[in-house]
């Protein structure tokens, strides 16, 4: 994997499947139908779409902050003001379904953990 194609949610709902869709580059409408699910997601559904697409992923969640130093790839969890949110991060850049691709994380977020994507060097 050299670079990750920025995929907006579609819905307010999306983000998680937008994150899947970013690491496997096929659509967020794909995901949702592989996860059977257009709503909000948790990390089971996560794991299930990333196994689907053959995407190697630690066995768990690891707690984080702002100061944590992140893996080369990860799905963020992040606390918003009023809602939780996934966000992909891939070599020192986010990719926020919601917010577009940055190399800030969003100032209002508060990463509470990471589920690190494991990709093979080209």
């Amino acid at each position: 994997m050299k670079e990750i194609n920025y995929k907006k949610q579609p819905t307010d709902y999306l983000c998680g499947q937008a994150c899947v869709a970013m690491l496997a580059d096929v659509t967020v409408e794909e995901v949702v139908s592989v996860m059977e699910n257009d709503k909000g997601t948790g990390k089971k559904d996560i794991e299930k779409a990333l196994n689907y697409y053959g995407i190697r992923q630690a066995k768990t969640m690891t707690k984080a902050d702002r100061a944590s130093v992140l893996p080369k790839a990860c799905i963020l969890k992040v606390l918003l003001p009023k809602y939780g949110h996934w966000v992909l991060y891939y070599d020192g850049k986010y990719y926020d379904p919601e917010f577009g691709v940055t190399e800030e994380l969003y100032p209002k977020a508060r990463i509470q953990s990471y589920l690190e994507i494991f990709v093979d060097e080209e």
